[in-house]
C-alpha cells in the first residue's frame, strides 16, 4: 500500500473508531512561537513585509464523520475564557470584534496578531459561510483542506473589522496577482512580502517531530478584499505549522514545506532536526 492510501486508512479508521467506540472525539491544534518549526510566517499582504504569524490553540477539534472534523463555534461574551486576541488588544472584551456585531468563535484562542507596526484582532468570525465554524477534510487520501471564515480588526470598529474567506491545504498553493490585475486595471501590487505573483507555497502533514501525534503545515494563499482599508486587492499568503494531541502512526506525506529560502531560515533558527519524507531526523 502507498503512503497516501496508508494515510488515508489510517484517518478514517481512527475517526470512525472515535466516532463508534464513543471515546473522546475532540482533541487540540497548537501553534506557537513556542511549537517545533514555530507558528509560521505570513507574508504580505501586498508591499507590506513579512511577518511572524500570530499564535493560535484551537480547542474541542471533533470529528464528525470519519474523514472531517470540525471546530465548532462557541461564544460566551463577555464571560471568560476571552480569546488572547481580544485581550491583548481591548481594554473591556465581550466576544465581539470591534464592529460590535461579529462574534468571535472562543474554541480558536487566537493571539494578537502585530502586523507590520499595527495590532490587529485576528479570529473566526460568526455571520459568514461557515457560520463561525472551522471545518477540516482530508480529500484525497493524503491532502488536507481547511476552510472558514476568518476576520482582521483593526480595532476601529466597523470599518477596520474585514472578512475574508480562508482555504488551507496542506497541498501546494501559488500567489495569486492582485485583483486589479486579473480586473486588468493598473496599480495592482502583484507581491506579498517577499514573495512575488506565481511563486509557490507547500504544506504537509504526517509527524514532523516523530513523537506520534499529527502535525504538519497549512499553507494559504489569497487576496485581499477589495473594500479593505488596508492593501485592497492585494495577494496575502501564510505559512501554519501546527501540533496536534492526536495520535498518529503513519507516514508524513509531501516534502519540506515553504521556500527553499524559509527552509533555510528555519533550520538556522532551529535546534531541532528537520525530519524527512521518510521520517528519518537530519539536519536539512
Amino acid at each position: 500500500m502507498n503512503p497516501s492510501a496508508r494515510f488515508s486508512a489510517y484517518v478514517i479508521l481512527l475517526g470512525g473508531w472515535l466516532l463508534v467506540s464513543g471515546a473522546a472525539v475532540a482533541f487540540t491544534v497548537y501553534s506557537t512561537t513556542e511549537s517545533y518549526m514555530g507558528a509560521g510566517t505570513f507574508h504580505g499582504p501586498g508591499r507590506l513585509p513579512d511577518s511572524v504569524l500570530f499564535d493560535v490553540t484551537i480547542r474541542n477539534v471533533a470529528f464528525t464523520s470519519a474523514a472531517t472534523f470540525v471546530t465548532p463555534f462557541f461564544n460566551n461574551g463577555a464571560q471568560e475564557p476571552n480569546v488572547e486576541g481580544e485581550l491583548a488588544t481591548s481594554s473591556n472584551p465581550d466576544g465581539f470584534f470591534s464592529d460590535g456585531k461579529t462574534a468571535i468563535n472562543e474554541n480558536a484562542d487566537v493571539g494578537p496578531f502585530d502586523l507590520n507596526g499595527t495590532p490587529f484582532l485576528v479570529g473566526i468570525g460568526a455571520g459568514g459561510a461557515h457560520q463561525g465554524e472551522q471545518i477540516s477534510v482530508l480529500l484525497d487520501g493524503h491532502t488536507m483542506i481547511m476552510t472558514m471564515d476568518i476576520v482582521f480588526d483593526m480595532g476601529i470598529g466597523p470599518a477596520g473589522v474585514v472578512a475574508a474567506p480562508f482555504y488551507g491545504t496542506t497541498g501546494e498553493v501559488t500567489l495569486p496577482p492582485s485583483i486589479q490585475t486579473r480586473m486588468g486595471f493598473e496599480g495592482g501590487i502583484d507581491r506579498a512580502g517577499s514573495l512575488t505573483s506565481g511563486d509557490k507555497l507547500r504544506g504537509r502533514l504526517g509527524d514532523f517531530d516523530g513523537n506520534g501525534l499529527l502535525d504538519g503545515a497549512i499553507v494559504v494563499a489569497g487576496n485581499m478584499p477589495l473594500d479593505s482599508v488596508f492593501m485592497p486587492g492585494a495577494p496575502y499568503a501564510l505559512i501554519r505549522y501546527f501540533e496536534t494531541d492526536m495520535p498518529y502512526a503513519g507516514e508524513v506525506i509531501g516534502k519540506l514545506p515553504g521556500t527553499p529560502g524559509d527552509r533555510q531560515r528555519q533550520a538556522d533558527q532551529s535546534s531541532y532536526p528537520f525530519p524527512t519524507a521518510q521520517g528519518r531526523l537530519e539536519k536539512q
